[in-house]
């Protein structure tokens, strides 16, 4: 397992690829995923701490990750970002687990934020 801290993206569009690794800095890894498959490899194999999921990505693919987390788990900071205009699929994300919901705009002005809660 890779220790050092890593970041999991669930999306296949990577407009906010280079924010997101820029937010995570030289302390963390960004890995991006594109199935429900290759998420779970990342998570049995890194020291995943943050979750970012793209739920404009396909739906089947981020609702069978989070279920596939334990409910338990509250190690993980997994946050969901989307349309503004959708908040059924921002609830959806809630119930299915995640930490928050944002539209994009807030998740790109909390980047840091989410990524380094520690430095806030």
């Amino acid at each position: 397992m890779d220790n050092k801290p890593t970041v999991l993206l669930i999306s296949n569009n990577l407009m906010f690829l280079p924010r997101i690794e820029a937010a995570a800095g030289s302390t963390m890894s960004v890995k991006r995923a594109l199935t429900a498959i290759d998420a779970i490899d990342v998570l049995d194999t890194a020291n995943v701490q943050n979750i970012l999921i793209d739920l404009e990505f396909d739906n089947q693919i981020w609702i069978e990750v989070l279920k596939a987390i334990p409910e338990n788990d509250k190690t993980l900071n997994i946050v969901a970002y989307g349309p503004h205009e959708n908040t059924e699929l921002m609830d959806m994300a809630i119930t299915l687990g995640c930490n928050a919901a944002l539209p994009k705009g807030l998740f790109v002005n909390r980047l840091r934020k989410i990524l380094h809660p520690e430095k806030n």
